[in-house]
């Protein structure tokens, strides 16, 4: 990598990577699910409309686009009331929900640090880059 494409690597790349690592890591756990609960497809509709979804926000961002910000944002913050819906219904005598230090980053440590970013990009984006200097 050369030092003006270095310069150029942001909090938006973070974002990018933070956003891909929840999308593999998504993907992961619904191949579990399929493959212990019967393979049915249903159970796959959800985590790869997320998934999907996610990478075109992921794209976005790194575009610069500040309304995909905003998405990665809601997108986020749904993903951490469902976490903590999965807690309350847990506590029910019906239901069953056993915390995981995965289920934890995932569900909440990760989802916090990419809001937390996407919201400091959406209070001071990050400057433009110089255009690269010409040789003469």
């Amino acid at each position: 990598m050369d030092e003006s494409r270095r310069k150029e690597s942001g909090r938006a790349d973070v974002v990018y990577v933070l956003l891909l690592v929840q999308v593999g890591a998504g993907l992961l756990a619904m191949l579990g699910e399929l493959l212990f609960m019967g393979g049915s497809p249903l159970y796959a509709l959800a985590p790869v409309t997320k998934a999907a979804v996610t990478l075109v926000f992921a794209a976005l961002v790194v575009r610069g686009r500040r309304g995909a910000l905003i998405g990665v944002v809601a997108l986020q913050l749904l993903t951490l009331a469902g976490f903590g819906l999965s807690v309350v219904a847990g506590a029910l005598p019906q239901l069953d929900f056993t915390p995981t230090l995965t289920g934890l980053l995932t569900g909440v440590a990760l989802p916090v640090a990419v809001t937390v970013t996407c919201v400091r990009l959406l209070i001071e984006p990050e400057p433009e880059p110089a255009p690269p200097a010409v040789a003469r």
